[in-house]
């Protein structure tokens, strides 16, 4: 099959349900009309996503699928388009007035992916972060609507925290992938090497760089709850769903004393849905508008 008719027969509006993420889990409370935008844009960074992350093609290849991804965007954006999806996106970003860079920003994000397998500072992997997460949050609020500008600065940390949250969780995954996120300069100075992280080695040292990642990825928690105020809280309803789904995962890789190697650490379906439902009733008694 090629890029062409794989694109063709996806059905971008059941793209969401189908995966049950935790981005649906927290768009189930949305009114239908935010719900289809949010479902739109969530079927682009999915694609967007799948591209670069089908270890069945090769990276020349996946670079191609890329730009041409980027220049079927270009298209919507000038209304020059005639991808059904596309056209559809289009509609909600004029819709929503989204800015087009966090779009763009997703593809890079991506791109990044391909061509860096290891980040040797922080400041390096947070430019990956706000890429491949910061992105989304900056297009999906948006569709939540707010009144303080500052909100983005809500969605830029909360982007990096849930990245780091992944980042935490998928350390294995990622080796296995050929990939390290943690940056190397971390690695050093808690005497972790890359040959102890190539036989999975659960030792002090690992507990001691994790907990330090462990306290990053709280403080960009923290840092994007210091941007939100009373009245655009009630509006990021779907944003802090997600958040607490995260925090929880969070919470569950420390209680299991950061030993992600034994066994992948996950949220139970049941309790994301307890934390949609929870959030939900606590923002309609606090935040109802």
């Amino acid at each position: 099959m090629t890029f062409e008719e794989q694109n063709m027969n996806n059905d971008f509006l059941n793209i969401m349900k189908k995966s049950r993420t935790n981005f649906f889990y927290s768009s189930v409370f949305l009114p239908k009309p935010k719900r289809e935008a949010l479902r739109i844009v969530y079927a682009y960074c999915r694609i967007t996503d799948d591209i670069a992350d089908d270890t069945s093609v090769p990276a020349d290849i996946k670079r191609r699928n890329l730009n041409e991804w980027k220049n079927k965007l270009d298209k919507a954006l000038k209304n020059e388009s005639t991808d059904k999806f596309f056209i559809e996106l289009k509609k909600q970003i004029d819709t929503f007035n989204i800015p087009h860079k966090p779009f763009y920003d997703l593809i890079r994000g991506m791109e990044m992916d391909l061509d860096k397998k290891r980040f040797e500072t922080f400041e390096d992997l947070y430019e990956y972060c706000y890429c491949a997460a910061s992105s989304v949050g900056l297009m999906t609020i948006e569709i939540f609507g707010y009144e303080n500008p500052e909100i983005k600065r809500f969605a830029e940390y909360l982007g990096v925290a849930l990245q780091l949250t992944n980042i935490m969780r998928d350390v294995k995954k990622d080796y296995e992938e050929e990939r390290i996120y943690l940056p190397l300069e971390d690695m050093r100075e808690f005497d972790y090497t890359e040959e102890d992280l190539k036989n999975f080695i659960y030792n002090k040292n690992f507990r001691k760089l994790m907990k330090y990642e462990y306290e990053r990825a709280v403080y960009f928690y923290s840092q994007a709850d210091s941007f939100l105020t009373k009245k655009d809280k009630g509006r990021m309803l779907p944003a802090r769903i997600m958040e607490h789904i995260y925090f929880d995962l969070l919470g569950h890789i420390k209680k299991r004393d950061y030993n992600i190697f034994e066994k992948k650490i996950s949220v139970p379906k049941l309790k994301k849905l307890l934390w949609a439902y929870g959030v939900f009733i606590k923002y309609k008694l606090l935040y109802n508008k």
